[in-house]
């Protein structure tokens, strides 16, 4: 942001200021807040710009059942979610680079007419953003390790191990996984299936396998021994903290685990929650059993184009020309 622009969002008068005070008392929308902010800029396109890129962030929290009516409410780990979205759905760099650049600048605006104390994205570390993501996958047995790592004698312990069985058995994306309820877990004629709460409140229904059907029951059977009794609504997920009160436990509790057990089952790369489920959907791929219409209905993705970028990344990998090159040939080339 220019300093000219500094120097006008720090120039807020006493009525505009006297408005902002007023607001909090009341239960106005965010757009209350973008329709002050973009009045800095005199080009109308502009104006238009970062309302577009503003709304599709909001609609995005809306989504996750997080409702923003004042920029105080904004944290972090929202930015992050929102870029790693961006970033899976396959919209360019400069895409998301000027979708971001107009929530930092939101926040930094914000900040100046001392509607929050501090900038919450300033905590956030985000690497250069890629046009193709760089996710990368477990192999199978990495997998393995990854599922019997946690002490499931212990209450964070067998959470812990339920996660990484529902991310690598499902395929799920981080907001999908924390929102799972008691509620959501059914039996549909003769299959036992969970509800799943995806992008844009659509909904899927992923029938449970034999081995995770059996991992729930031996969850919900190990926290009952805990003194966990579930009601009607509750996340079935649970952790020593929010036991009681029931919330889900968070995204970046969910990146914190996948990191902590990669590292202790020594595998030196980076890997996130996503590599989960980038290991379902490319499993799925490599046994060219399954139409790639099914692995995008098991994904979620609304478009098969996102599925097929999966496919893509691992045809690359697999017919690279790399392999043709062999500086150890006994070929004779005078």
């Amino acid at each position: 942001m220019s300093k000219k622009v500094y120097e006008v969002a720090t120039k807020v008068d006493q009525d505009l200021k006297a408005k902002f005070q007023e607001a909090e008392k009341r239960n106005v929308s965010i757009q209350d807040f973008i329709q002050d902010f973009i009045q800095q800029f005199v080009s109308d396109q502009t104006k238009k710009a970062y309302i577009t890129d503003l709304k599709n962030f909001f609609e995005f929290l809306k989504k996750g059942d997080v409702h923003v009516h004042h920029p105080d409410q904004i944290k972090g780990h929202h930015f992050q979610f929102y870029r790693d979205e961006l970033i899976e759905d396959g919209y360019s760099s400069a895409t998301i680079n000027r979708r971001l650049v107009a929530i930092r600048s939101f926040i930094k605006w914000a900040m100046a007419c001392k509607l929050i104390d501090y900038n919450p994205l300033d905590v956030v570390k985000l690497p250069k953003v890629q046009t193709e993501s760089p996710t990368l996958a477990f192999d199978d047995d990495e997998v393995l390790k990854m599922i019997n790592a946690p002490d499931s004698s212990t209450m964070t312990g067998a959470t812990h191990k339920l996660v990484i069985v529902l991310l690598f058995s499902l395929g799920l994306r981080r907001s999908e996984l924390v929102n799972i309820t008691v509620d959501d877990l059914r039996k549909e004629r003769k299959h036992w299936a969970v509800r799943i709460k995806g992008k844009g409140g659509k909904e899927r229904h992923l029938p449970l396998a034999p081995s995770v059907l059996e991992a729930i029951k031996e969850y919900t059977d190990k926290m009952a021994t805990f003194g966990v009794q579930y009601s009607p609504g509750d996340y079935l997920l649970c952790t020593q903290k929010t036991r009681y009160k029931n919330p889900p436990i968070s995204g970046t509790t969910v990146y914190r685990i996948i990191e902590k057990y990669a590292k202790a089952c020594g595998i030196n790369k980076k890997v996130s929650p996503h590599s989960c489920r980038a290991t379902a959907i490319s499993h799925l791929l490599d046994t060219q059993k399954t139409p790639i219409r099914d692995v995008a209905i098991f994904a979620g993705h609304s478009k098969i184009t996102t599925t097929e970028r999966y496919d893509k990344r691992r045809e690359g990998l697999d017919n690279s020309a790399a392999y043709d090159i062999d500086y150890n040939s006994d070929k004779d080339v005078s």
